[in-house]
């Protein structure tokens, strides 16, 4: 029992030899003792004793064997969980030569990781070492392996397999990458390597096969994700993730520069993608030769763009001078002369920005310019500002129509002989939760500019079928003009989802008149002509707004379905002062009655201009002469003054 419990040794052979017999009953002794053999002496010979001694030798040397492949096993299992958490090649390679050395309880050997490719022929750099061999990192194989190692190591490369010797290993490891790397690991070993160990080597060599493998395959996804295929250059991710790791401090001192190829669609258009490639890796090669001794970081962020990472100390300007005048390549043969249009931004001013919405900026920020096509722009902390606060507006405006929480305020159309109101226009209102007010032409662009501007419409419009109804409640029976984009009138489900909501909210076509401006109404002919003529045809009014101030022509004029037209308040305002705006009226309200339109002036903001308008044959107006825009509260209170006007 002390062997067995206290030793903790279960692989020894225990025989007992007894001459008594009779004081030792061999059933009471195998149940009591934890031996493997009883025997009586007088029952032996001494070829007997020595065959016992053989068997239990025989059968030792099997159990010790069990337990050491179990322990073999087990380190190997131990390595191959030690290696599977290694995601790149430094520490992986390290790993594999640690456990091994581990697995051959190496105390005084060591080992070398390399990588060869079978198309190079540059020398053979140790990448990674362990024990003995430390301190050779960096050094060609060539010289740092003893003879007899360095032959083992050419016969692997050579034979594309492992190879063991009495004191070394050496492992040939096969990716199949797409770079036709392979790896070779050299184990230097203290004492012999049994034919145990190098089972066990192989079992884990699996192992690593697999994890070389794994990192290969993790290196090419990583080369894809931050790798633009098709120039072989570094992308918007890779300058994101660039941003991303970037402290606080580094941050402050880093500008991001913007090169965006000007017209460079239309280059596409006319040349074809691969020219266009090739025309990107030309400026790429100029950018990184002008601007090289600032050590930039060069990324392309799109199709037409690269984007450029340098401290903000360096004085750039003379660079960017040189570079934006020697931008001329040939091509094919075709001479180039390409425009780069530069924006430069400091990261300090969008610190609170992540880095994807960092480069967003940039690119919003040049795309605001194009207007005055500046080929040079610095981004400032105002700009930030501006665009901040406009993608702010446009989440909340997204938020706003998903609501319904816009509102409409009612502008008074009057009779200019009677001075009694005529009918309302409906205007977008929307205020956000502070109280505050966006103006409609701010919130309208940024609706259109993020797809939102047929919601809006229809949200904007249900409030106006609501406001009728209330109107109605209250005796007032008079004509709503409400506006609608060109976005909504080329939908062809746009005529179909008007009707139906009129239905819905029992009103009569005929208390709604449509606006659409003489721009859209122009540009857009010949879709927009069938859909306003189904809305006549349904007795919805039409009306032509801003008139005088787009690029109409007469042939379209008399062809446009259309009631009345509205004359823009351009021509209105200082027409007390301006002899040519009244001449332009006048033409405007003769066109008008050639053509049978009723005519109504926008605008109006004093007595002179009402009265001359009226004294011209024009039948309405509006303007803050009359009143300004009104809620539906205000507006009950300012009729109030025109009771006579009720259920008529």
């Amino acid at each position: 029992n002390t062997i067995r419990e206290v030793i903790g040794n279960a692989e020894m052979r225990i025989v007992l030899l007894t001459g008594q017999p009779g004081f030792a009953p061999e059933s009471d002794i195998m149940k009591m003792l934890d031996i493997d053999e009883y025997w009586n002496k007088s029952d032996l010979s001494a070829e007997k004793l020595q065959s016992i001694v053989n068997s239990n030798m025989r059968t030792w040397e099997y159990i010790s064997q069990i337990r050491s492949a179990k322990q073999g096993l087990q380190l190997v299992l131990d390595a191959s969980r030690s290696i599977n958490g290694k995601h790149d090649m430094a520490s992986f390679s390290y790993a594999v030569l640690k456990e091994i050395s581990n697995i051959l309880k190496i105390t005084e050997g060591g080992g070398i990781f390399c990588s060869s490719n079978a198309g190079s022929k540059s020398e053979c750099l140790i990448l990674s070492t362990h024990g003995c061999f430390s301190g050779t990192k960096g050094q060609p194989v060539e010289t740092s392996l003893p003879a007899e190692m360095l032959q083992d190591f050419k016969q692997a490369i050579k034979e594309r397999r492992h190879i063991f010797s009495k004191n070394h290993s050496v492992f040939f490891f096969e990716t199949l990458d797409n770079q036709g790397a392979d790896y070779i690991t050299i184990v230097k070993s203290d004492n012999p390597i049994s034919e145990q160990y190098e089972y066990l080597l192989k079992v884990f060599s699996e192992n690593v096969s697999t994890g070389f493998a794994n990192i290969s395959l993790l290196n090419r996804l990583t080369e894809l994700a931050y790798t633009d295929v098709s120039l072989n250059l570094q992308n918007r991710n890779w300058l994101t993730r660039e941003i991303k790791n970037m402290n606080a401090q580094e941050r402050l001192k880093t500008r991001l520069v913007i090169f965006d190829i000007y017209q460079f669609d239309e280059k596409a258009f006319t040349f074809g993608h691969e020219f266009c490639n090739k025309l990107m890796k030309l400026v790429h090669q100029s950018i990184v030769g002008t601007f090289a001794r600032y050590d930039p970081r060069i990324a392309l962020v799109s199709s037409r763009a690269f984007g450029m990472l340098v401290n903000v100390d360096f004085d750039i300007s003379e660079a960017i001078s040189c570079f934006q005048n020697k931008q001329k390549f040939e091509i094919e043969q075709v001479k180039q002369y390409i425009d780069v249009r530069i924006l430069e931004l400091k990261l300090s001013a969008a610190l609170n920005l992540s880095p994807e919405k960092v480069i967003s900026l940039a690119e919003s920020s040049l795309n605001s310019s194009q207007v005055n096509q500046t080929k040079y722009i610095q981004h400032t902390e105002e700009k930030t500002d501006q665009i901040t606060r406009r993608y702010e507006l446009m989440a909340e405006l997204r938020t706003a129509i998903g609501n319904k929480s816009l509102e409409v305020a009612l502008q008074p159309k009057m009779n200019l002989s009677t001075l009694k109101p005529a009918g309302f226009e409906a205007l977008a209102r929307w205020q956000r939760a502070d109280g505050s007010f966006v103006r409609p032409d701010e919130f309208i662009e940024l609706a259109e500019t993020a797809g939102l501007i047929n919601e809006l419409d229809h949200v904007i419009f249900e409030k106006i079928l609501e406001v009728i109804n209330q109107l109605k409640k209250q005796g007032y029976n008079l004509p709503v003009a409400f506006n609608a984009s060109s976005y909504d009138l080329v939908e062809p489900s746009y005529f179909e989802q008007i009707k139906t909501k009129i239905e819905e909210y029992d009103i009569s076509p005929s208390m709604l008149e449509l606006e659409v401006t003489e721009t859209q109404a122009i540009s857009n002919y010949s879709l927009i002509k069938e859909a306003l003529e189904r809305f006549i045809d349904l007795g919805i009014k039409v009306s032509i707004d801003d008139f005088g101030t787009g690029y109409s022509s007469l042939a379209h004029i008399n062809e446009i379905p259309s009631t009345s037209i509205k004359i823009d308040r351009y021509f209105v305002c200082d027409l007390e002062f301006n002899d040519n705006n009244q001449y332009m009226i006048k033409m405007i309200l003769s066109l008008a009655k050639q053509f049978n339109f009723s005519v109504i002036a926008e605008g109006v903001e004093n007595e002179f201009e009402a009265k001359w308008l009226q004294q011209q044959g024009c039948a309405t107006a509006q303007g803050y002469y009359f009143s300004k825009p009104l809620f539906l509260k205000e507006l009950f209170v300012w009729l109030k003054q025109y009771e006579v006007i009720k259920n008529e």
